[in-house]
């Protein structure tokens, strides 16, 4: 497959895979990547520079496990991006809204096994989940303010009204 990134053709071929162990929860998988970058020399002549890099692979039993990790409020986001070794935030947060989703539908099971623990242990585990919708509350609070300051500005800085004005007609 051949890709243009920077204006630098980039070919890339897949190597063999190799399998480490990391302390943790998370068996992580690398790819080893070879990437043919065209490169100039000195004089200006093209040359193929090959690059060999690693790449990351989760099951999806590594993914439940890293938001597992995230969800329990321990470590940022940040945190969890630079020890697994990520791309970025979004990684882990497009993971949360699918395997989030799918825990929530199966949630019934889960809550016999939460009343039968230790009431100090459950005390601690509410507390952290409190804690992480405080957070949730706070940043969507957040993004709605910030929403707000982007339409009055566009509004002042536009002169077009975007809010729906009170006693109109759907």
């Amino acid at each position: 497959m051949r890709v243009n990134i920077k204006g630098r053709d980039v070919c890339l071929i897949l190597k063999k895979v190799d399998t480490i162990q990391k302390a943790g929860i998370v068996q992580m998988e690398t790819k080893q990547v070879v990437k043919s970058i065209l490169s100039h020399d000195e004089n200006g002549h093209p040359f193929w520079e090959e690059i060999v890099t690693e790449k990351y692979v989760f099951s999806d039993e590594d993914k439940i496990g890293i938001v597992a990790e995230y969800n329990a409020g321990k470590m940022t986001a940040t945190q969890i991006v630079e020890k697994y070794h990520l791309s970025g935030k979004q990684v882990l947060f497009s993971w949360m809204d699918r395997y989030l989703r799918e825990e929530s539908l199966s949630l019934g099971a889960s809550e016999a096994d939460d009343m039968a623990k230790n009431p100090d242990e459950r005390i601690r585990e509410l507390e952290l989940e409190n804690r992480r919708l405080q957070k949730a509350l706070d940043a969507e609070a957040l993004r709605a303010k910030a929403f707000d300051t982007m339409i009055e500005l566009a509004e002042s800085k536009f002169n077009i009204p975007i809010r729906k004005k009170s006693g109109t007609k759907r």
